[in-house]
Protein backbone atom coordinates (compact mmCIF):
# COMPACT_ATOMS: atom_id res chain seq x y z
CA UNK A 1 0.00 0.00 0.00
CA UNK A 2 2.89 2.39 0.78
CA UNK A 3 4.23 1.84 -2.72
CA UNK A 4 0.87 2.69 -4.26
CA UNK A 5 0.54 5.75 -2.03
CA UNK A 6 3.98 7.09 -2.90
CA UNK A 7 3.41 6.46 -6.60
CA UNK A 8 0.16 8.43 -6.53
CA UNK A 9 1.90 11.17 -4.56
CA UNK A 10 4.67 11.43 -7.16
CA UNK A 11 2.13 11.68 -9.97
CA UNK A 12 0.31 14.39 -8.04
CA UNK A 13 3.53 16.37 -7.55
CA UNK A 14 4.39 16.15 -11.24
CA UNK A 15 0.86 17.26 -12.14
CA UNK A 16 1.02 20.24 -9.78
CA UNK A 17 4.40 21.31 -11.22
CA UNK A 18 3.10 21.10 -14.79
CA UNK A 19 -0.10 22.97 -13.94
CA UNK A 20 1.91 25.65 -12.15
CA UNK A 21 4.24 25.97 -15.14
CA UNK A 22 1.26 26.26 -17.51
CA UNK A 23 -0.29 28.89 -15.24
CA UNK A 24 2.98 30.83 -15.13
CA UNK A 25 3.32 30.83 -18.93
CA UNK A 26 -0.28 31.95 -19.34
CA UNK A 27 -0.02 34.75 -16.78
CA UNK A 28 3.41 35.94 -17.92
CA UNK A 29 2.39 36.11 -21.58
CA UNK A 30 -0.58 38.32 -20.70
CA UNK A 31 0.87 40.44 -17.91
CA UNK A 32 4.64 40.75 -18.46
CA UNK A 33 5.49 43.10 -21.36
CA UNK A 34 7.82 41.48 -23.88
CA UNK A 35 7.67 38.01 -22.33
CA UNK A 36 5.56 36.43 -25.10
CA UNK A 37 7.78 37.89 -27.82
CA UNK A 38 10.95 36.73 -26.04
CA UNK A 39 9.51 33.25 -25.51
CA UNK A 40 8.19 32.89 -29.06
CA UNK A 41 11.54 33.84 -30.61
CA UNK A 42 13.93 32.00 -28.27
CA UNK A 43 12.29 29.11 -26.39
CA UNK A 44 9.46 28.09 -28.70
CA UNK A 45 11.63 27.62 -31.84
CA UNK A 46 13.69 25.03 -29.93
CA UNK A 47 10.55 23.14 -28.91
CA UNK A 48 9.07 23.49 -32.40
CA UNK A 49 12.23 22.27 -34.08
CA UNK A 50 12.63 19.30 -31.73
CA UNK A 51 9.06 18.08 -31.27
CA UNK A 52 8.11 19.03 -34.83
CA UNK A 53 11.02 17.02 -36.19
CA UNK A 54 10.14 13.97 -34.08
CA UNK A 55 6.45 13.96 -35.02
CA UNK A 56 7.47 14.70 -38.60
CA UNK A 57 9.24 11.35 -38.79
CA UNK A 58 5.83 9.66 -38.85
CA UNK A 59 4.17 9.60 -42.29
CA UNK A 60 0.77 9.98 -40.60
CA UNK A 61 -0.71 12.57 -38.24
CA UNK A 62 0.47 11.70 -34.75
CA UNK A 63 -2.16 14.05 -33.32
CA UNK A 64 -4.93 12.16 -35.10
CA UNK A 65 -3.71 8.81 -33.78
CA UNK A 66 -3.49 10.21 -30.25
CA UNK A 67 -7.06 11.51 -30.50
CA UNK A 68 -8.17 7.95 -31.28
CA UNK A 69 -5.90 6.12 -28.83
CA UNK A 70 -6.18 8.33 -25.74
CA UNK A 71 -9.89 7.61 -25.00
CA UNK A 72 -9.19 3.89 -25.47
CA UNK A 73 -6.16 4.00 -23.15
CA UNK A 74 -8.15 5.92 -20.53
CA UNK A 75 -10.86 3.23 -20.54
CA UNK A 76 -8.25 0.45 -20.36
CA UNK A 77 -6.56 2.18 -17.42
CA UNK A 78 -9.88 2.55 -15.60
CA UNK A 79 -10.66 -1.14 -16.06
CA UNK A 80 -7.15 -2.10 -14.90
CA UNK A 81 -7.25 -0.10 -11.67
CA UNK A 82 -10.72 -1.43 -10.84
CA UNK A 83 -9.55 -5.03 -11.34
CA UNK A 84 -6.54 -4.45 -9.10
CA UNK A 85 -8.83 -3.39 -6.26
CA UNK A 86 -10.11 -7.00 -6.04
CA UNK A 87 -6.59 -8.26 -5.31
CA UNK A 88 -5.18 -5.52 -3.05
CA UNK A 89 -6.70 -4.56 0.27
CA UNK A 90 -7.18 -0.85 1.05
CA UNK A 91 -6.63 -0.08 -2.63
CA UNK A 92 -8.53 2.96 -3.91
CA UNK A 93 -8.97 2.49 -7.67
CA UNK A 94 -10.57 5.83 -8.38
CA UNK A 95 -7.86 7.69 -6.51
CA UNK A 96 -5.29 5.91 -8.66
CA UNK A 97 -7.27 6.53 -11.83
CA UNK A 98 -7.78 10.15 -10.83
CA UNK A 99 -4.04 10.68 -10.44
CA UNK A 100 -3.47 9.27 -13.94
CA UNK A 101 -6.19 11.48 -15.41
CA UNK A 102 -4.88 14.57 -13.64
CA UNK A 103 -1.38 13.89 -14.98
CA UNK A 104 -2.74 13.59 -18.53
CA UNK A 105 -4.69 16.84 -18.22
CA UNK A 106 -1.69 18.69 -16.76
CA UNK A 107 0.61 17.46 -19.55
CA UNK A 108 -1.87 18.59 -22.22
CA UNK A 109 -2.40 21.99 -20.59
CA UNK A 110 1.33 22.58 -20.27
CA UNK A 111 1.98 21.58 -23.87
CA UNK A 112 -0.85 23.81 -25.06
CA UNK A 113 0.56 26.85 -23.26
CA UNK A 114 4.17 26.08 -24.22
CA UNK A 115 3.44 25.47 -27.92
CA UNK A 116 0.44 27.67 -28.57
CA UNK A 117 -1.02 29.76 -25.74
CA UNK A 118 1.93 32.09 -25.25
CA UNK A 119 2.22 32.74 -28.98
CA UNK A 120 -1.20 34.40 -29.05
CA UNK A 121 0.39 37.35 -27.26
CA UNK A 122 3.58 37.75 -29.28
CA UNK A 123 4.16 40.77 -31.51
CA UNK A 124 1.97 40.55 -34.63
CA UNK A 125 3.30 39.60 -38.04
CA UNK A 126 2.01 42.81 -39.59
CA UNK A 127 1.98 46.43 -38.44
CA UNK A 128 -1.28 46.52 -36.49
CA UNK A 129 -1.39 50.32 -36.41
CA UNK A 130 -1.15 50.39 -40.20
CA UNK A 131 -3.80 47.68 -40.38
CA UNK A 132 -6.19 49.46 -38.04
CA UNK A 133 -5.80 52.77 -39.86
CA UNK A 134 -6.08 51.25 -43.34
CA UNK A 135 -9.05 52.39 -45.41
CA UNK A 136 -10.06 51.45 -48.92
CA UNK A 137 -12.71 52.52 -51.36
CA UNK A 138 -15.02 50.28 -53.33
CA UNK A 139 -12.93 51.11 -56.38
CA UNK A 140 -9.83 49.77 -54.62
CA UNK A 141 -11.64 46.54 -53.87
CA UNK A 142 -12.92 46.24 -57.43
CA UNK A 143 -9.42 46.82 -58.81
CA UNK A 144 -7.99 44.05 -56.62
CA UNK A 145 -10.80 41.68 -57.62
CA UNK A 146 -10.02 42.37 -61.28
CA UNK A 147 -6.34 41.75 -60.61
CA UNK A 148 -7.22 38.40 -59.01
CA UNK A 149 -9.34 37.52 -62.02
CA UNK A 150 -6.42 38.27 -64.37
CA UNK A 151 -4.22 35.91 -62.35
CA UNK A 152 -6.86 33.19 -62.52
CA UNK A 153 -7.20 33.72 -66.26
CA UNK A 154 -3.45 33.12 -66.59
CA UNK A 155 -3.81 29.95 -64.49
CA UNK A 156 -6.67 28.56 -66.55
CA UNK A 157 -4.82 29.04 -69.84
CA UNK A 158 -3.18 25.64 -69.31
CA UNK A 159 -6.48 23.87 -68.53
CA UNK A 160 -8.13 21.97 -71.36
CA UNK A 161 -11.68 22.90 -72.24
CA UNK A 162 -14.19 21.06 -70.08
CA UNK A 163 -11.56 19.67 -67.71
CA UNK A 164 -10.64 20.55 -64.12
CA UNK A 165 -7.30 21.78 -62.85
CA UNK A 166 -5.11 18.93 -61.63
CA UNK A 167 -3.74 19.49 -58.11
CA UNK A 168 -0.71 17.48 -56.83
CA UNK A 169 -1.14 14.43 -54.59
CA UNK A 170 -0.67 14.67 -50.84
CA UNK A 171 3.07 14.00 -50.75
CA UNK A 172 3.89 16.45 -53.52
CA UNK A 173 1.57 19.05 -52.02
CA UNK A 174 3.11 18.69 -48.54
CA UNK A 175 6.63 19.04 -49.92
CA UNK A 176 5.70 22.13 -51.93
CA UNK A 177 4.01 23.72 -48.90
CA UNK A 178 7.32 23.52 -47.04
CA UNK A 179 9.23 24.87 -50.04
CA UNK A 180 6.78 27.75 -50.45
CA UNK A 181 6.98 28.74 -46.78
CA UNK A 182 10.78 28.47 -46.83
CA UNK A 183 10.96 30.62 -49.95
CA UNK A 184 8.66 33.24 -48.38
CA UNK A 185 10.83 33.42 -45.25
CA UNK A 186 13.78 34.57 -47.36
CA UNK A 187 11.90 37.37 -49.11
CA UNK A 188 11.36 40.98 -48.11
CA UNK A 189 7.88 42.45 -47.90
CA UNK A 190 6.91 45.52 -49.91
CA UNK A 191 4.22 46.39 -47.35
CA UNK A 192 5.88 45.36 -44.10
CA UNK A 193 9.49 44.72 -43.12
CA UNK A 194 10.65 41.18 -43.81
CA UNK A 195 9.58 37.59 -43.34
CA UNK A 196 12.61 36.24 -41.49
CA UNK A 197 10.36 35.37 -38.53
CA UNK A 198 9.11 32.53 -40.75
CA UNK A 199 12.56 31.02 -41.26
CA UNK A 200 13.71 27.71 -39.80
CA UNK A 201 12.58 24.10 -39.84
CA UNK A 202 9.18 23.04 -41.21
CA UNK A 203 7.75 19.54 -40.87
CA UNK A 204 5.50 18.60 -43.77
CA UNK A 205 1.75 19.17 -43.27
CA UNK A 206 -0.26 15.95 -43.03
CA UNK A 207 -3.64 14.88 -44.34
CA UNK A 208 -6.02 13.56 -41.71
CA UNK A 209 -6.80 9.93 -42.52
CA UNK A 210 -9.61 8.97 -40.16
CA UNK A 211 -10.98 12.31 -38.98
CA UNK A 212 -11.39 14.20 -42.25
CA UNK A 213 -15.10 13.28 -42.38
CA UNK A 214 -15.58 14.70 -38.89
CA UNK A 215 -13.72 17.86 -39.84
CA UNK A 216 -15.83 18.24 -42.99
CA UNK A 217 -18.99 17.97 -40.90
CA UNK A 218 -17.66 20.68 -38.58
CA UNK A 219 -16.66 22.92 -41.48
CA UNK A 220 -12.95 22.73 -40.61
CA UNK A 221 -10.33 22.73 -43.37
CA UNK A 222 -7.27 22.23 -41.15
CA UNK A 223 -5.89 22.45 -37.64
CA UNK A 224 -2.58 23.03 -35.90
CA UNK A 225 -1.84 20.57 -33.10
CA UNK A 226 0.27 22.17 -30.34
CA UNK A 227 0.61 18.78 -28.64
CA UNK A 228 2.58 17.29 -31.53
CA UNK A 229 3.55 20.50 -33.39
CA UNK A 230 1.87 19.31 -36.60
CA UNK A 231 -0.03 21.05 -39.37
CA UNK A 232 -3.06 18.90 -40.21
CA UNK A 233 -5.17 19.24 -43.36
CA UNK A 234 -8.66 17.93 -44.10
CA UNK A 235 -8.02 15.39 -46.85
CA UNK A 236 -11.65 15.27 -47.99
CA UNK A 237 -12.09 18.82 -49.22
CA UNK A 238 -11.56 19.84 -52.82
CA UNK A 239 -8.09 20.62 -54.11
CA UNK A 240 -8.78 24.34 -54.25
CA UNK A 241 -8.18 24.90 -50.52
CA UNK A 242 -5.47 22.34 -49.76
CA UNK A 243 -2.36 24.36 -50.74
CA UNK A 244 -3.66 27.48 -48.98
CA UNK A 245 -4.71 25.55 -45.86
CA UNK A 246 -1.36 23.73 -45.68
CA UNK A 247 0.54 27.03 -45.63
CA UNK A 248 -1.98 28.58 -43.23
CA UNK A 249 -1.44 25.82 -40.69
CA UNK A 250 2.35 25.96 -41.13
CA UNK A 251 2.22 29.65 -40.20
CA UNK A 252 0.61 28.64 -36.88
CA UNK A 253 3.46 26.20 -36.42
CA UNK A 254 5.82 29.19 -36.69
CA UNK A 255 4.02 30.82 -33.78
CA UNK A 256 1.66 33.19 -35.58
CA UNK A 257 -1.73 32.37 -34.09
CA UNK A 258 -3.82 35.28 -35.33
CA UNK A 259 -6.14 33.73 -37.92
CA UNK A 260 -6.14 36.77 -40.20
CA UNK A 261 -2.35 36.85 -40.22
CA UNK A 262 -2.18 33.08 -40.78
CA UNK A 263 -4.47 33.51 -43.78
CA UNK A 264 -2.24 36.29 -45.06
CA UNK A 265 0.98 34.30 -44.60
CA UNK A 266 -0.59 31.28 -46.27
CA UNK A 267 -1.76 33.45 -49.15
CA UNK A 268 1.66 35.07 -49.61
CA UNK A 269 3.32 31.66 -49.64
CA UNK A 270 0.89 30.42 -52.29
CA UNK A 271 1.13 33.35 -54.69
CA UNK A 272 4.93 33.38 -54.32
CA UNK A 273 5.30 29.66 -54.91
CA UNK A 274 6.94 28.24 -58.02
CA UNK A 275 4.15 25.68 -58.26
CA UNK A 276 1.17 26.65 -60.49
CA UNK A 277 -1.24 24.77 -58.20
CA UNK A 278 -0.23 26.89 -55.21
CA UNK A 279 -0.48 30.08 -57.27
CA UNK A 280 -3.98 29.09 -58.36
CA UNK A 281 -5.04 28.21 -54.82
CA UNK A 282 -3.78 31.57 -53.57
CA UNK A 283 -5.63 33.59 -56.19
CA UNK A 284 -8.78 31.52 -55.85
CA UNK A 285 -8.80 32.29 -52.13
CA UNK A 286 -8.09 35.95 -52.92
CA UNK A 287 -11.17 36.02 -55.16
CA UNK A 288 -13.31 34.23 -52.57
CA UNK A 289 -12.42 36.62 -49.73
CA UNK A 290 -12.29 39.85 -51.75
CA UNK A 291 -15.28 38.78 -53.86
CA UNK A 292 -17.37 38.12 -50.77
CA UNK A 293 -16.46 41.57 -49.46
CA UNK A 294 -17.50 43.13 -52.77
CA UNK A 295 -20.74 41.15 -52.81
CA UNK A 296 -21.61 42.62 -49.41
CA UNK A 297 -21.13 46.14 -50.82
CA UNK A 298 -22.25 45.87 -54.45
CA UNK A 299 -23.86 42.54 -55.48
CA UNK A 300 -24.39 43.72 -59.06
CA UNK A 301 -20.72 44.58 -59.56
CA UNK A 302 -19.74 41.25 -58.01
CA UNK A 303 -21.97 39.41 -60.48
CA UNK A 304 -20.52 41.40 -63.36
CA UNK A 305 -16.95 40.55 -62.38
CA UNK A 306 -17.72 36.90 -61.68
CA UNK A 307 -18.77 36.48 -65.32
CA UNK A 308 -15.16 37.25 -66.30
CA UNK A 309 -13.87 34.16 -64.51
CA UNK A 310 -12.87 31.25 -66.78
CA UNK A 311 -15.26 28.30 -66.95
CA UNK A 312 -12.84 25.93 -65.18
CA UNK A 313 -12.49 28.41 -62.31
CA UNK A 314 -16.27 28.70 -62.00
CA UNK A 315 -16.53 24.89 -61.89
CA UNK A 316 -13.93 24.72 -59.13
CA UNK A 317 -15.64 27.40 -57.08
CA UNK A 318 -19.01 25.70 -57.50
CA UNK A 319 -17.60 22.27 -56.56
CA UNK A 320 -15.95 23.74 -53.48
CA UNK A 321 -19.17 25.50 -52.45
CA UNK A 322 -21.22 22.35 -53.01
CA UNK A 323 -18.76 20.30 -50.95
CA UNK A 324 -19.10 22.50 -47.88
CA UNK A 325 -22.85 22.89 -48.38
CA UNK A 326 -23.28 19.12 -48.49
CA UNK A 327 -21.39 18.75 -45.21
CA UNK A 328 -23.08 21.60 -43.37
CA UNK A 329 -24.59 20.25 -40.16
CA UNK A 330 -25.59 21.38 -36.70
CA UNK A 331 -22.07 20.40 -35.63
CA UNK A 332 -20.56 23.04 -37.94
CA UNK A 333 -22.69 25.73 -36.29
CA UNK A 334 -21.61 24.57 -32.83
CA UNK A 335 -17.98 24.47 -33.94
CA UNK A 336 -18.23 28.05 -35.21
CA UNK A 337 -19.52 29.23 -31.83
CA UNK A 338 -16.85 27.29 -29.95
CA UNK A 339 -14.09 28.60 -32.21
CA UNK A 340 -15.44 32.14 -31.90
CA UNK A 341 -15.35 31.92 -28.09
CA UNK A 342 -11.90 30.29 -28.16
CA UNK A 343 -10.39 33.02 -30.35
CA UNK A 344 -11.91 35.80 -28.25
CA UNK A 345 -10.55 34.19 -25.07
CA UNK A 346 -7.07 34.33 -26.63
CA UNK A 347 -7.09 38.02 -27.44
CA UNK A 348 -8.62 37.90 -30.94
CA UNK A 349 -11.51 40.22 -30.14
CA UNK A 350 -13.21 39.73 -33.52
CA UNK A 351 -13.48 35.98 -33.02
CA UNK A 352 -14.07 34.03 -36.24
CA UNK A 353 -14.41 37.35 -38.09
CA UNK A 354 -10.61 37.58 -37.71
CA UNK A 355 -10.27 35.25 -40.71
CA UNK A 356 -11.81 37.99 -42.85
CA UNK A 357 -8.93 40.37 -42.09
CA UNK A 358 -7.26 38.76 -45.09
CA UNK A 359 -9.13 41.08 -47.46
CA UNK A 360 -7.70 44.20 -45.82
CA UNK A 361 -4.21 42.70 -45.69
CA UNK A 362 -4.35 41.76 -49.37
CA UNK A 363 -5.45 45.28 -50.28
CA UNK A 364 -2.57 46.68 -48.22
CA UNK A 365 -0.20 44.35 -50.09
CA UNK A 366 -1.67 45.35 -53.45
CA UNK A 367 -1.46 49.04 -52.65
CA UNK A 368 2.21 48.75 -51.70
CA UNK A 369 3.36 46.54 -54.58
Amino acid sequence: MDKQYHSAKRLLCISVILLAAAGFLSAASKMVPGFAQWYSTTVYPVIQGTLGMLSGLAPFSVAEILCILLPILIIIDLIAVIRRSDRISNYHPFRRFGSHLLLLVSVLLFMYEANCGVNYYREPFVDRKAFESASFTEEDLIEFCEFSISKLQESSSAVSSGSTFDYPDRSALAAEAVRSMTKLSAESSPAFNDYTALSGFYPQPKYLTFMSGLFSGMGVSGIYSPFTVEANVNGEMTGLEKPFTSCHELSHLKGFMNEGEANYIGWLACIGSDDPAFNRSGWLMAWIYAGNSLYGIDPEKYTELRKKLPDDVIRELDENHEFWQSHETRASEVQDRVNDAYLKSNGQKDGIQTYGQLTTLMLMWYGAK
